[in-house]
């Protein structure tokens, strides 16, 4: 497993707005690490520790609602709750396939969030904007299911 160099964090997504100087930041404190099929990267109720950025592989996190969405892309981001309180997983997150992932210490990256009101800007509107997309993917998700489940009752009477 190879180190990421500044240059290939620039690359992804999260970072892409960032200096040179701000990715270097961040890339002092990341760590990359393989996951093995049917690892748990977190756990729903845990304290958030741990932010991932999808390098590769097929993952699924799952939620207590059953309601459940895969990462499949290089670049995207999972653990965020180790940014936004309560700091506590709000779902599970388990491999499908092997891979590696992206690690940020949770502390680590929320003092570098905090201590620096412009990257810490930079990187909260791109971690916003994805939860902002999950949630919307949820709520359309739940809404069929309720429209699936209403339909079905219907063709009971």
């Amino acid at each position: 497993m190879k180190n990421m160099t500044v240059e290939e964090l620039q690359q992804l997504d999260l970072f892409k707005d960032l200096s040179y100087s701000e990715s270097a930041q961040i890339h002092a404190i990341s760590k990359t690490a393989h996951v093995n099929e049917g690892e748990s990267l977190f756990e729903m109720g845990n304290p958030a520790h741990t932010f991932f950025v999808i390098l590769s592989g097929h993952y699924m996190i799952y939620f207590s609602d059953g309601t459940a969405f895969t990462l499949h892309q290089r670049g995207e981001i999972t653990g965020w709750s180790t940014v936004v309180r309560p700091y506590q997983y709000t779902g599970t997150a388990v491999a499908l396939t092997n891979g590696e992932v992206l690690t940020f210490d949770g502390s680590e990256l929320l003092r570098l969030v905090q201590g620096d009101a412009v990257l810490g800007d930079k990187i909260m509107a791109k971690v916003y904007a994805k939860v902002g997309e999950r949630i919307k993917f949820a709520q359309s998700r739940t809404n069929e299911n309720e429209s699936f489940k209403t339909n079905d009752l219907s063709m009971e009477e």
